[in-house]
């Protein structure tokens, strides 16, 4: 596979049309770690500068209540990519212990994957908010319902699960847990959950 922007829009294309296939090429290009952990650092400067380019097209304050962590560019990355680990240990961990066959390299690719695919999504937020500004709040909703889609249906098809309904609860368990792991993480380096912006 080429790894071109239109390759890649492509993939991201078939990504949501049908996901389950999409994971079956992402997984059979069996990439060397190095590539998967390359993969996950530019997926997550890419949505961490369309996180920027949206702050400042879109005029929000930076100090204040919105001005947390999340503004600043090396905490929304240690925020991203640690977000982007639990979940992909996590997919691999509770998979394997409910009889799942993926592991934690597949796991981290598909989360990552998943996640460029929200970049794209954000970048398409971006321009028709500039344009349309109250459909923000549309975009970002679908951005959330596509995320759970994608992991759900790349989690069954990592670890060669059928029902999509019972992983989609695993995966709602699993988001608490991540959740409940992050707000240890930001306490541990002296962020509050104000600061972070919850």
């Amino acid at each position: 596979m080429r790894l071109d922007l239109g390759s890649l829009l492509s993939l991201a294309r078939d990504s949501v049309s049908d996901p389950r296939p999409t994971a079956r090429r992402l997984i059979a290009l069996d990439l060397p770690m190095e590539a998967r952990w390359l993969a996950m650092a530019a997926t997550v400067a890419l949505s961490v500068l369309m996180t920027q380019i949206a702050l400042m097209a879109l005029a929000v304050p930076t100090e204040g209540e919105f001005g947390g962590a999340l503004v600043s560019p090396l905490a929304a990355a240690a925020v991203q990519g640690a977000t982007i680990l639990i979940l992909a240990a996590g997919i691999a961990r509770i998979g394997a212990m409910a009889g799942g066959q993926g592991g934690f390299p597949d796991a981290l690719l598909l989360v990552t994957w998943a996640e460029f695919v929200l970049v794209i999504l954000q970048a398409v937020q971006i321009l028709v908010t500039l344009l349309f500004p109250f459909s923000s709040f549309l975009i970002g909703f679908a951005g959330i319902v596509l995320f759970f889609w994608l992991l759900t249906q790349f989690t069954a098809e990592l670890h060669g699960f059928q029902s999509a309904p019972k992983v989609f609860l695993a995966l709602l368990g699993g988001f608490f847990v991540a959740g409940f792991l992050l707000l240890i993480l930001a306490g541990a380096v002296g962020l509050t959950p104000a600061d972070m912006g919850v």
